[in-house]
Order: C-alpha cells, then structure tokens, then sequence
C-alpha cells in the first residue's frame, strides 16, 4: 500500500498506481490512504492458489531532490512492491528530523546538515552515503550586485569581510546551504551576526531571490543550474572552499535497534536503485528526475535535470562499502567525514563539544548494515 502525507504529493507514478489498482490522492496536511493491494478475498478453501504474501509496513521519508530518485526508480520498477510502504517528502533536514519523534517515518535520506543535528539531537542512525552535494551548493548575486565590483580572492570568493557585511541572505538554516554560509562568512573573518539570514527553503528562495527579496541567495541543485542560467553570479561555494558535503542514507534509532532486518533489506534496495539509475542512459535518469520535481512543484528545464544527474552520480556499492569500512581503531572514513561537520557546527555555536561525543557514543555512524550489503 502507497499512503501520502504530510502535505506534499506522492512521489509514485501513475504506472505504479494502475499497476497496484489504487487511486492515489495527493492531500495537504494530513495523510491519505487506499486498501493495500493484498486485501483481496482470500481464495476459497481447497483451492490450490497461493496466499499472496504479506508485505512489509515501511516510512520512507526523502526530500523532492536527486536523493529521493532511488525510491522514485524502485515504486516504477517493482522493487518496492514487498513494501506496504508511505512515502513523505520534506522540504529540508529541520522538518525531517522534527518528525521523528512522532514515528513518522523509519528510513530514508538526507543532507548533511539534516544527519548531524539528526543524529544529536534525535540520536539519527547514518548507514549509507547516496549523490553528495560538493559540486552544487553555492552562494549566488544577481549581475547587478555591488558585490561583483570587488575582488575574488585565491578561493575565488567574491568581496572582503567589509562587502559582505550587512547582506541579506536567503538560506535555509540547519541544512548543507548555511554550512557553506557560515563556512564563507569563517573564511572572511565574519561570523553570521555580521548578516542577516532570512531563514526560507530553497525552494521558495529561488522564486523569492527571483522576485527581488534579499542581496543573496544560498542553492542547491537543481537550482543553481537554473541559476546559472538566470544571469545571477556565484560569489562562493562548497567546491570552493572544500567543503565535502555528501547526502546520507539514514535510519531512525528504533527502527535501527526493532526492525534491523528491514533496514537491511531497504538499504539493499534503495542502493541497488541508485546504481541502477547510474548504469541506464544519462537523458533517462534526467527525465525522471525532471517528471518527480515537476510532480513535487518543482519547475526545471529538461536539461538543467541532466546537468543535476551529470553533477551528481550515486555512489556504487563498492564506494559505500569503502566508506564505511572500520580502520583497526573501530572508525571508518564516513565518520570522520561527517565529525569534520560536527566540529564545523561546534565552531558556529550550533553543537557543543558533549554533543558531538553523544553523537559518537551512541554510533551515530552504523557500519553494520553496510557489511552485509551485496
């Protein structure tokens, strides 16, 4: 069974809703549901046909980006027709983790931003890396800023401390979008007090930065691409500063420590989609993504979707597994990674330092799920 909720519309198709025989709703702020496709009467008594298996209930929780296309290839493909599956789409890491104590989804993905303050502040279980965002998270200025006028530096950022000082700045807060703020504010000796954050998601910065609100605005993909292609001017980003930002696979703590086996055949599911979607054609894995964000609201041309697919690849299995394999002190490289973030955020006042060795005690990083994948 497909539940949609909380108030975005379902990521299934309309060939998976013929196929499962349901009619799917999409509601805003509250859920709806359909019979699973397993109620059927059961077959008379005697009769040599099977009983159809019983599917297993699963909360998939995604963002309506690149990440959540894994999911998006496995409802189309049958992959998740075990499941009697919801699928929630958040707009951001805050409202993702906002929702866990509520049981409101078990697995799903995120940035790195959402998994850190996940995992201290909801005890949020890593056990995957999916399409990172590095080569796509940026700082843009419409042509016409008086930014422009000053220098780049060796990063290749625009302005000094004195430029920068007192911009109004569209940026999601907690997420992949204000590490990179933050991390060019550090870089020029500011801190973000000397600006002023307008705390709005990407999505609705894009239109907003459009319509003339704000100096700047912080994107990810695919809106940079559409930015790029609006005449504004990247001044920083990720890649400029080396910062690494990959996107997480995630599990919650009781789904982790109640329902292990399930967490281990989704990961093997949603990994095998992400590398499904590598091995097909590039033009095909960009035209479902376009379909998905146009289906989520989210209005990109064609080929700013393949710029997206092309940025942005899934790791293989093989990467995954390096990532998580433990050194012979019991560490692995996506921990330290994703401590790199800790400590970043512990400098910024987001985290303290009992934080972060909460996060490390509790095993914020699961390695073991990743061990068995195939």
């Amino acid at each position: 069974m497909k539940k949609l909720s909380r108030g975005l519309k379902s990521v299934c198709s309309l060939a998976l809703a013929l196929m499962l025989t349901m009619s799917l709703v999409a509601c805003g702020g509250s859920s709806s549901s359909t019979a699973p496709a397993s109620s059927a009467a059961p077959a008379p008594a005697g009769s040599s046909e099977a009983a159809p298996a019983e599917k297993i209930p699963l909360k998939i929780s995604h963002h309506p980006y690149i990440h959540a296309l894994p999911s998006v290839y496995a409802e189309q493909n049958g992959m998740y027709d075990k499941y009697d599956y919801e699928i929630t789409q958040y707009s951001g890491g805050p409202t993702q983790n906002e929702a866990i104590s509520s049981g409101a989804w078990e697995v799903g993905s995120t940035g790195t931003g959402g998994a850190i303050l996940g995992a201290s502040g909801y005890n949020l279980k890593v056990i995957g890396f999916t399409c990172g965002d590095t080569n796509t998270v940026d700082l843009w200025v419409r042509p016409d800023s008086p930014l422009l006028k000053a220098a780049q530096d060796e990063n290749g950022i625009y302005g000094t401390a004195a430029d920068w000082k007192g911009m109004k700045i569209l940026c999601p807060t907690g997420t992949s979008c204000q590490m990179v703020l933050i991390g060019t504010l550090e870089h020029l000796g500011l801190s973000q007090s000397d600006v002023e954050v307008i705390d709005m998601s990407v999505a609705q910065s894009f239109p907003a930065f459009k319509a003339g609100e704000a100096d700047m605005v912080a994107l990810w993909s695919p809106f940079g691409f559409a930015a790029e292609k609006e005449g504004w001017v990247k001044v920083s980003s990720a890649k400029q500063l080396g910062i690494i930002l990959p996107c997480l696979v995630v599990a919650t703590e009781d789904t982790v420590k109640n329902r292990p086996e399930v967490v281990q055949d989704w990961l093997q599911t949603y990994l095998d989609a992400g590398v499904a979607l590598n091995n097909q054609e590039t033009e095909k894995t960009a035209q479902l993504l376009f379909d998905f964000e146009k289906q989520e609201g989210i209005k990109m041309e064609e080929d700013v979707s393949i710029l997206e697919v092309e940025n942005r690849p899934f790791p293989t299995i093989e990467e995954n597994k390096a990532l998580f394999l433990e050194d012979a002190d019991g560490t692995c490289e996506a921990e330290r990674i994703l401590l790199t973030f800790a400590d970043f955020m512990i400098s910024q006042g987001k985290l303290t330092e009992a934080d972060k060795q909460r996060m490390i005690d509790n095993n914020f990083v699961d390695t073991s799920f990743m061990k068995n994948i195939k």
